[in-house]
């Protein structure tokens, strides 16, 4: 069993910075600069996948999930990377302890704070481009978006809040990119529109167009790797009114072009 210190990991680092107590990385993994063995980090570690998939096994079960897929392990957490392609890239961030304790966090809350974050995917690709651009701001830049990717769990919808909300979240997760009337979706989830118009903000800490806008671009960042559609053919599958649209709203929530991002 091979234990990882603190920004080990069994690829090549192309990119690394430390940001109090945190470490973010680009990571590359190629037939030859990859150990598949069992192994183990001293520190919880976030992982996404975004180019090459990635099969693992833990207690000795297999399964595999495309790109743009994001993996947490708690700190010790046995687990091992087995690349199904040549060639496969990741975004990690290992958090200390002393992260953990300056910002009243733990584990499970960081876990359940990426499940939960509907902009997850696009947070750590925004990291990554602030990762490899030499700006004297970048530290803070950083700082701010690791703390809204991992922080998200203290305002999480709770199982006491009202019914609809819950409905209403599966509803838009469900029908991510259908055009979805104010009308159809109070009836849908059981509740006035004016409700969901004054409340939906309170609950999802944003408006409901920008919401939508987030689970668009969530899905565009696997469809731009793991499909050869053109950029305008996805721009139409996720909703976008036009590429333009698409294309702005992509580099306002991932700090990319859709097109570099593609070749990144």
């Amino acid at each position: 069993m091979t234990i990882l210190n603190k920004g080990e990991y069994t690829g090549e680092i192309i990119h690394r910075l430390q940001i109090e107590g945190s470490m973010i990385t680009n990571t590359l993994y190629t037939v030859r600069e990859n150990n598949p063995e069992w192994h183990y980090h001293e520190n919880l570690h976030i992982c996404f996948v975004f180019e090459g998939g990635k099969a693992e096994t833990r207690h000795q079960t297999t399964y595999s999930k495309k790109e743009g897929s994001i993996f947490f392990y708690h700190a010790e957490e046995r687990h091992r990377w087995i690349s199904p392609t040549p060639t496969s890239k990741s975004a990690n961030i290992e958090i200390e302890h002393s992260f953990l304790h300056r910002y009243d966090l733990n584990a499970q809350d960081i876990k359940e704070a990426i499940k939960n974050n509907v902009s997850a995917k696009a947070l750590m690709l925004k990291m990554q481009k602030e990762l490899v651009l030499p700006d004297q701001n970048n530290y803070l830049n950083l700082q701010t978006l690791l703390l809204d990717l991992v922080s998200q769990q203290k305002t999480k919808i709770h199982a006491n809040h009202p019914r609809w909300v819950v409905l209403l979240k599966q509803l838009l997760h469900d029908k991510w990119n259908e055009v979805l009337s104010l009308k159809d979706i109070a009836l849908s989830v059981g509740a006035h529109p004016v409700t969901i118009s004054k409340h939906f903000r309170k609950y999802f800490h944003c408006t409901l167009g920008e919401y939508q806008r987030k689970l668009k671009i969530e899905k565009s960042i696997d469809l731009i790797k793991n499909t050869s559609l053109s950029l305008s053919q996805i721009a139409f599958h996720c909703g976008f009114t036009d590429q333009s649209h698409f294309i702005r709203n992509f580099k306002q929530l991932t700090g990319f072009l859709p097109r570099d991002y593609r070749r990144f």
